[in-house]
């Protein structure tokens, strides 16, 4: 088997503005779906009572909250500050447990080795500027024996697809669903890099979550607020030229898909390892 190790990357989502641009909308709009695979992923790790474990790009904390209800001791790290604002404002109100949050970098994690039960990325470890120094940090402070799951985009279907083909008609050299492949969507790579991380007795699974919006008006306010891909072009281009964009994006989805319901297939690798 050929095994292959991750490259320095520089995908625009490997920088903090994307993500600090769509936290107030990301955590407004996409819990529903962050929280379904977060619940797989703390499965999958088959984790002891009352453990301690890592969340790396946390987010909103999707997976920190759920599993600090469940009885976990959670460190949560992401670099975006505003992220963070916003994990900070749904521990208060929801009071889940013993949640302890740092603004680090996941490629230098702020911890001793050998001190989680778990460590989780879900779709944020995959965007790392170096993927490889993320997968040796995150085995580096896990107990031995103990599990890592990290989640990537496998494909990109529906309506959501559609926004990106209709983006990169009306945006020269912007790249669309069909020629952009996300990061480790390829699970052959994904087992590969694990693997040549450190990691033992890796597995890969393929797990599809469907939402579903009545409306375009809805479909396409949410994605304007929680997407980073789109967010991002928003603020690249400006608000007069992005007025045209985003009145071709939904002449396209009128066309493509018409009034509505309008659905998101979204299809997740979930990558498993032991160290």
């Amino acid at each position: 088997m050929e095994r292959r190790s991750s490259k320095p990357t520089h995908n625009p989502l490997s920088s903090v503005e994307p993500w600090n641009i769509v936290a107030d909308g990301y955590t407004a709009e996409l819990m529903a779906w962050a929280e379904f695979y977060a619940s797989k992923a703390l499965e999958l790790a088959s984790l002891p009572s009352s453990p301690h474990i890592v969340d790396i790009a946390a987010g909103p904390g999707s997976l920190a909250l759920l599993a600090a209800r469940g009885g976990a001791t959670v460190s949560a790290i992401d670099f975006s500050v505003a992220m963070i604002a916003n994990l900070w404002q749904r521990m208060a109100k929801t009071r889940p447990g013993l949640v302890d949050v740092h603004v680090a970098d996941g490629q230098a994690l702020p911890f001793q080795d050998s001190v989680f039960d778990g460590a989780f990325s879900m779709a944020g470890l995959i965007f790392f500027p170096n993927r490889a120094t993320g997968f040796q940090e995150m085995l580096r402070v896990l107990r031995s024996g103990r599990r890592a799951v990290v989640s990537s985009i496998a494909s990109i279907k529906g309506s959501f697809a559609q926004v990106l083909e209709a983006m990169s008609i009306m945006v020269p050299g912007m790249p669309n669903a069909s020629n952009n492949k996300p990061p480790l969507s390829d699970s052959q790579s994904f087992f590969d890099e694990m693997t040549v991380a450190g990691f033992r007795e890796v597995t890969i699974h393929t797990i599809k979550h469907i939402e579903t919006t009545p409306t375009l008006d809805e479909f396409w306010r949410a994605t304007e607020r929680s997407a980073a891909p789109v967010a991002f072009l928003r603020r690249k281009l400006g608000e007069e030229r992005w007025e045209d964009v985003a009145n071709g994006v939904k002449k396209h989805l009128r066309e493509t898909v018409g009034a509505g319901p309008y659905e998101e297939v979204f299809t997740m690798h979930l990558g498993v390892g032991v160290k």
